[in-house]
Formats: C-alpha cells, structure tokens, sequence
C-alpha cells in the first residue's frame, strides 16, 4: 500500500474511523491497522498526515509519525483516512539524524520504532563479519531508552564457534541467541523469545535479517537480498519500517539496514554508565568526571590492563564518544 494513494470514495469526510496503529511509513503518508472497522471495510487504510500533526513533532523529530505509533485517524474514503493525532509514546527507538552535519545546525532525532519493549540487534558471525560496534552501539541505545535488548548471531553455518565476544555479552547479562536461518539452529529458541512483546528488529545490511525473520514467521515473506560482491555489504532489501503481528503473540518491527546507529541528546558524561561491563568499573577511577581517555587514576585503563574489561568495549566507548558534537576530540582514538 505505497505509491499513488487510491481514489476517494463516496464516505463522508470527516468520518472518525477511531484509533489505529501505524505498520508502515513512507514518504507520502503512512498505513494504518484499525482497532475496529465496519463489516465490509478493510482493517488497514492509507493516511495521508494532517499539517498539524506534522508542525507537532517538527522541532526535533525529522518524522513526526513512526512505525508503531498509535493514532487517531479520520476515514475520508473506504481505504484512505489522514491522521488526526499522535497519541503520547511509552518507549521510543531513536537516534540522530544521519546527516544533520550537512543538512541542518540543530540535532534532530530519526525515530525509528515507537510503543517497543524490546531491540533485537542482528549480526552474522560471517559473511559479513561480526561487528560487535554496532552491537554496542544498540545496546547503549537500549539502556539509555530502557528497553530490553536481545543479541542474535546469524549465519553460525558458516563458522565452527561462535565469536567470543557473544561470552561477553552473556557475562554483561543480555541474552544472546545463535541462529542460522540455513539450518534451522536456534530458531524456536528466537521465536519463543520474542512471543508476548513488540521487538523492533535492526542490523547491518546482509547480516540475514530477512531470511531469520521469515524463518521465525514462515509465510511472511520478506525479500531476501546478497553481498555485493565488490563492497562486502549487504544490498538493501527491507526499504521501509514495517509491523508485523506474530501468530504466537507480540510484534515484530523490521527496519531497514543501518549503517550508523548514534545516541540522541545523551550527555556524554553519561555515556560511561550506559555500558554495563564500564559502569561496574568507573566508581573506582580517581577523578569522578573521568572521560576514561588518558586521566591519571582511571580505572577502565587500568581493568583493560589487566583483563578484567574487554579492551574492543573500551574501543567502543571511546567511539562512540567521538561522535559527539560536545566532547573535544584529543586524545580520543578516531578522533581528530
């Protein structure tokens, strides 16, 4: 339901088809699934967005209407409505604009999922390689919006083991799932994990988050894209947000692949606490505003010297805190 909207009928403008949830987005104008709608009527309608709502959110959202959103929408046609209301969100799913260096002065946030419980971060063990920057990166995202999080890594067919920073993350206290949608391992484990919630899916581009999705919902459907293989990455497959119920209960939120995943209006000084295994640690540096950089009494440096901290999440923090427009960047590495 994308494209040209359909041609009105003869309904009433005006007539309030009630509340709905928002399971696509594009750049029209958004699909909408009613709570309720009369015999004969279909469940999903496309709205158009009404000025007001859009002037709402302008001020620091880039998208006023997420996926997942719960609405108040006006029918205009049998299949075509405009969204009268946002209604307040519980969770959010955010994070800043990609390219507001290069398009606007202030920091706007990208939302990308909205009324979620939990983030399903997506990466392979192979083809491509695991990344486990992004992994944090998502991770630190879902303690700063309190959301449970979930770690899954696909395509385990392709290696003997699993990457030993999976340990870690158990260590940290988050589930990790080990799948492949080729052979069918840890499947049911994922699916029984994500029955009873809204999850909202993400990864990079070619990590298999397609194939594992239609294989935890057989029929669903989704495309199914390849490496490019000149690049390495993944070729987009999943071009817009999109909600899906599962047949066992809760919803699934699949998102397009990503390839920068950042913090929204976070402190920095904040950013220490939101890494499980770095918080446990930095109470003992010397100085209580220590950046974890080159201080003198830091305690982080001081556990990566002698293992108790995972040097690659130190690596980590300190990359994601160069991407901060607050913090200078001597001294941090990949800074400049």
């Amino acid at each position: 339901m994308s494209g040209r909207p359909p041609r009105p009928r003869d309904v009433p403008a005006g007539t309030d088809a009630g509340l709905a949830t928002v399971v696509r987005q594009d750049a029209k104008g958004v699909v909408v699934r009613l709570d309720a709608a009369p015999e004969g009527v279909p469940l999903e309608l496309w709205c158009s967005v009404r000025g007001r709502v859009h002037l709402g959110g302008s001020v620091s959202a880039t998208t006023t209407i997420a996926v997942g959103d719960r609405v108040r929408v006006h029918r205009v046609a049998d299949d075509r409505g405009a969204v009268e209301e946002v209604l307040p969100r519980r969770s959010v799913l955010s994070r800043p604009e990609p390219d507001q260096g290069r398009r606007r002065s202030r920091l706007l946030q990208q939302v990308l999922a909205a009324n979620v419980d939990r983030v399903v971060v997506v990466a392979s063990a192979a083809d491509p390689a695991f990344d486990p920057g992004l992994v944090d990166r998502v991770l630190v995202v879902a303690e700063w919006s309190r959301l449970d999080a979930l770690v899954v890594v696909n395509k385990l067919d392709l290696v003997a083991a699993e990457p030993p920073e999976a340990a870690v993350y158990r260590r940290m206290g988050y589930r990790v799932v080990g799948t492949s949608a080729t052979t069918g391992v840890g499947i049911d484990e994922l699916r029984a994990a994500l029955i009873g919630a809204v999850s909202v899916i993400t990864g990079h581009s070619g990590v298999g988050k397609s194939s594992l999705l239609n294989a935890v919902e057989p029929g669903l459907g989704l495309a199914v894209g390849r490496l490019n293989e000149v690049t390495g990455r993944g070729r987009q497959t999943t071009t817009s947000a999109l909600l899906v119920p599962l047949a066992g209960g809760g919803a699934l939120v699949d998102t397009p692949g990503i390839r920068e995943f950042g913090l929204y209006n976070v402190p920095p000084r904040e950013v220490t606490w939101l890494f499980r295994d770095l918080r446990e640690v930095a109470p003992r540096c010397k100085f209580g505003d220590c950046l974890h950089r080159d201080e003198p009494g830091c305690a982080v440096a001081a556990a990566v010297a002698t293992g108790e901290l995972a040097a690659w999440r130190v690596d980590s923090y300190h990359r994601m805190l160069a991407t901060m427009p607050d913090v200078p960047r001597w001294g941090i590495p990949g800074g400049r």
